[in-house]
C-alpha cells in the first residue's frame, strides 16, 4: 500500500506527458487563471488544466498538506448551502449528495470566487460505491485528488478528503495524500449498519495505518467502538452533520 514520504516517486505535470491545446497553455503557465472561453470538464476531455503544476503519486495529483500553524476549522458547511450561511470563518465541504456539487465539478473556475469568502475547503467527496467497478472508484478518487489540487493551485487553502467503499478500494484510496497532515472525513451515512460499521473501521484502520494523520476532521458522529483505539494516535475533532444541526435548529461545531 502506498505512502507518500521523501522516497516516493513523484513528478511535474509538464506539456511533454501530455497533449495541451495553446490556448489552455497560455492561460496557466504562470500559475491558476481562470479562463472565460474554457469548456466545462464533460466537454475537455480528462481536462489537462486541471494537472497544471501538480506532483502525480501512481498517477493521482497530491494535495500538499497545510502548515501544522493552520487551525483545524471553526465549522463546516455543505457547498450547496455556500449562498445561505452568513458564517465565513468555516471550511466548505462536499458531504452530500454528488448532484449537489455537480456545477463545481463541472467548472470548478465558476465556483472559486465564492469559495475564496471562507477560510478553506474540503477536497470533493465523490461516491465510493460497493458494487461499483474498480475503474469508477478510481477515477472518483482521482477527481477528487485534481480538484483539490486545482482549488488549491488557485490559492484555497484545501484539506484532502479522505472516502474508502470496501477493501478493494484500500490500494489507492490514500493516494495522492501526505503523510502526517490533516485530513478529512465523514461517518454520515457510513456506520448505520453492523456491515457499514466494519466496513468503515477497516478502512480507518488502513486509513491511520498508511497516512499517520496528525489530526483528523470527522464529519458526523465519533463512537467510541470505531474510533476510540486511535485517540491517542492524531487530535480528532467531529462536527454536528447539517441535518442533524437542522433537526436540532441549531448551527456550529458541538
Amino acid at each position: 500500500m502506498m505512502m507518500l514520504d521523501r522516497n516516493t516517486p513523484s513528478w511535474h505535470f509538464q506539456r511533454g506527458k501530455f497533449r495541451i491545446c495553446p490556448e489552455i497553455h497560455r492561460t496557466t503557465m504562470k500559475g491558476w487563471c481562470p479562463m472565460n472561453a474554457r469548456r466545462n470538464i464533460a466537454d475537455d476531455g480528462f481536462a489537462p488544466w486541471l494537472l497544471e503544476g501538480a506532483l502525480l503519486d501512481h498517477g493521482y495529483p497530491r494535495i500538499k498538506p497545510l502548515p501544522s500553524t493552520v487551525p483545524m476549522p471553526r465549522d463546516l458547511v455543505p457547498f450547496d448551502k455556500r449562498n445561505k450561511t452568513t458564517n465565513r470563518h468555516t471550511f466548505i465541504h462536499f458531504y452530500e449528495d454528488d448532484t449537489r456539487f455537480r456545477a463545481l465539478a463541472a467548472n470548478p473556475d465558476r465556483s472559486i470566487p465564492k469559495l475564496r469568502e471562507f477560510d478553506g475547503v474540503i477536497a470533493p467527496d465523490f461516491s465510493l460505491y460497493w458494487n461499483a467497478p474498480l475503474p469508477v472508484l478510481q477515477a472518483n478518487v482521482y477527481r477528487s485528488r485534481v480538484i483539490g489540487h486545482y482549488l488549491q493551485r488557485a490559492g484555497l487553502p484545501v484539506v484532502p478528503n479522505v472516502r474508502w467503499g470496501d477493501e478493494r478500494t484500500f490500494d489507492f484510496c490514500f493516494r495522492g495524500i501526505a503523510q502526517h497532515s490533516m485530513v478529512a472525513i465523514s461517518t454520515v451515512g457510513c456506520i448505520s449498519s453492523r456491515k457499514e460499521k466494519q466496513l468503515f473501521s477497516l478502512g480507518l484502520d488502513a486509513m491511520m495505518a498508511t497516512l499517520k494523520p496528525s489530526r483528523v476532521i470527522v464529519n458526523g458522529i465519533m463512537p467510541a467502538e470505531v474510533f476510540g483505539r486511535h485517540w491517542r494516535d492524531a487530535e480528532f475533532r467531529t462536527y454536528a452533520s447539517w441535518t442533524h444541526r437542522m433537526k436540532e435548529h441549531r448551527y456550529g461545531n458541538r
